[in-house]
């Protein structure tokens, strides 16, 4: 929750970065258009008009003031009228001043050298002003005032050339002003401008970032959209599989219900009443499959071990099947290695159902032949967890289950290779892909931190490897402590078989039982001179030689046990019958009995 809000809180922080990016462009987009605006608009070329007339305005003051000068000089003074040219002369120089005086011009002039031209402007006009009178009376033909005029003239003519010098002289200050404002208003432009392009680089960035950004997200979306097009399918899928599951076991209690129903009742009403039970048995498997699939994937699914005795769990799993191997003539043994402990803690009910599932797997592929379970000590590293109270360690046991079958399809078998404890492979494998059974064992096996291998050879058969950790309890209950039977000495064993993997079963159950084991690999009936005990099995001589050897065990009282269907019938035999699944308990049973006898009748 904490990670999910520190990336909400860099995803808003990003934002307003953006944002603050944005409003910064447009503030410094601003500056720059504005200041540019003020460098080059109209107002610009209006103060250089202005600064150009002034200057301009000046120099026509003092040249019009030595026209002026030079009219006067030059002056027919026996003319009776001037006809007004003078005052036209004057109002010509007084225009001059007017225009230094007035407006814009007089802005800019009254600011050179402190308002220093100004004054001399002021005095310049006054003094001009008082021309006025003696120039009227030039006017009127009255030509006495004229040297006192041109005199007076002549002496403004000092204020005229130092006014024009300092409207010069304020004139280049100003433009080295104006050309310094400019340069700085330049370099602010181009500051500016170096800002605004990194920036715009920042807000190209951003909107890289944010292109590629929309481009994931769309990428996810569709992704999603996909995924939920895969959940809808799956689903689809999921309940046509149900469908096809449950559909058989539901047509079979109809049709004996209906066959129970009918007016005139078969006779076998008690097969019909077990066949209905089988199936809703079936059934009820079914639906707490599918409902044990649900929970795992919801993860919801836990796990609660119990401390049970080991060897009873595991022959009674593979002992219910034995309706189902009966009727294909399947062979079947198992076998509890004496290694792990006789008491142990672990999910039962978990170790059921994988046990089941592969079980049924290897009956569904083997139309004839064996099969044959282990539950044996696993070389595997043990997990490390917590130790719970009452807990020694942790070890791990193996689950090896071997069938002679045609072997799986190749399909089948790259959908069970997933392993969901890697980090590309997060899902396991499909019940529409390889079945309801083993689907819940793959991900029963993970769930409990444990692992599945396998091998299959076409038509050569599987064999099946699943490790399974479980709790090795401080204490073993008393009962775990059962006295070993105590067998004659140099009690020995011949065992008839020539199917490797059966015999190699055997061999294990009778080894556990401390029993010293002959293993007739021909098949040859002739080995029997040291033995007290022969176990016969399938044997392609037995229909040879059958006769023979049985006169020899009459002779010699020897006991023999068989799972041969010809020697447990032969009408001559007194053959103890060894029955599919065939168990420890069970020859450990039939082995001591007959012993017992036999150590018995020596006596």
């Amino acid at each position: 929750m904490r990670l999910f809000q520190k990336k909400m809180w860099l995803s808003v922080f990003k934002q307003w970065l953006l944002y603050g990016f944005i409003v910064l462009v447009i503030v410094i987009t601003l500056a720059v258009f504005s200041i540019i605006t003020h460098t080059s608009d109209s107002s610009k070329n209006n103060s250089r008009r202005v600064f150009e007339s002034a200057l301009w305005n000046a120099l026509q003051l003092q040249l019009q003031s030595y026209r002026f000068l030079n009219y006067l000089i030059e002056l027919d003074q026996t003319a009776t009228s001037l006809n007004g040219d003078a005052f036209f002369e004057y109002d010509l120089l007084m225009s001059r001043v007017d225009l230094l005086r007035e407006g814009d011009v007089a802005t800019l002039v009254r600011n050179f050298e402190s308002g220093r031209t100004t004054r001399l402007l002021n005095i310049i006009n006054g003094e001009l002003e008082l021309l006025s009178f003696q120039l009227s009376k030039i006017e009127g033909g009255d030509f006495a005032y004229l040297p006192t005029l041109v005199e007076r003239i002549k002496s403004i003519d000092t204020q005229i050339n130092e006014f024009v010098t300092l409207v010069n002289k304020g004139s280049n200050n100003y433009i080295s002003s104006q050309h310094q404002k400019l340069q700085k208003n330049l370099d602010d432009i181009q500051l500016l401008s170096i800002m605004l392009l990194a920036c715009l680089f920042c807000l190209c960035f951003f909107i890289i970032k944010g292109v590629s950004e929309l481009k994931r997200v769309v990428r996810r979306n569709n992704a999603l959209n996909v995924n939920i097009q895969a959940v809808h399918e799956d689903k689809a899928r999921t309940l046509a599989f149900v469908n096809q599951e449950t559909r058989r076991p539901i047509h079979a209690i109809l049709g004996a219900a209906s066959a129970l129903n009918n007016p005139t009742p078969p006779n076998n009403t008690a097969a019909l009443s077990k066949h209905i039970e089988e199936s809703g048995h079936q059934l009820l498997q079914i639906i707490e499959m599918l409902s044990d699939l649900s929970l795992i994937d919801a993860q919801k699914l836990t796990l609660t071990p119990t401390t049970e005795r080991l060897q009873p769990h595991i022959e009674n799993c593979l002992t219910q099947f034995d309706g189902h191997m009966a009727r294909k003539g399947l062979q079947s043994m198992v076998y509890v290695d004496p290694a792990l402990p006789p008491y142990i803690s672990v999910d039962f009910m978990r170790i059921k159902e994988i046990l089941v599932a592969l079980v049924k797997n290897a009956i569904a592929h083997t139309s004839s032949g064996s099969i044959s379970l282990q539950v044996r000590p696993s070389a595997s590293a043990a997990p490390s967890l917590p130790l719970p109270s009452g807990i020694s360690e942790i070890r791990v046991l193996q689950i090896a289950l071997r069938d002679t079958g045609q072997g799986m399809p190749d399909e089948l078998q790259q959908s069970l290779r997933a392993n969901p404890t890697l980090p590309m492979q997060k899902e396991g494998p499909l019940p529409s892909s390889v079945g309801l059974d083993l689907a819940l064992c793959h991900k029963l096996v993970y769930l409990m931190q444990g692992e599945m291998h396998f091998s299959c050879a076409p038509q050569k058969g599987c064999e099946f490897w699943v490790d399974i950790p479980f709790y090795v309890p401080e204490k073993q209950p008393e009962d775990a402590k059962q006295n070993a039977l105590v067998w004659p000495e140099n009690t020995q064993i011949l065992l008839i078989e020539t199917d490797p993997q059966l015999a190699k079963i055997i061999s294990l159950q009778l080894t556990a039982l401390q029993l010293d084991v002959i293993l007739a690999k021909d098949g040859s009936l002739q080995d029997n001179h040291n033995s007290d005990l022969i176990i016969v099995g399938n044997s392609p001589k037995f229909e040879r030689d059958g006769h023979d050897a049985l006169q020899q065990w009459k002779s010699r009282a020897c006991p023999v046990l068989s799972y041969n269907p010809q020697a447990i019938n032969h009408p001559e035999s007194s053959v103890k019958a060894l029955h599919f699944p065939l168990t420890q308990s069970q020859l450990e049973r039939l082995i001591a009995t007959l012993l017992t006898d036999l150590k018995t009748n020596k006596k």
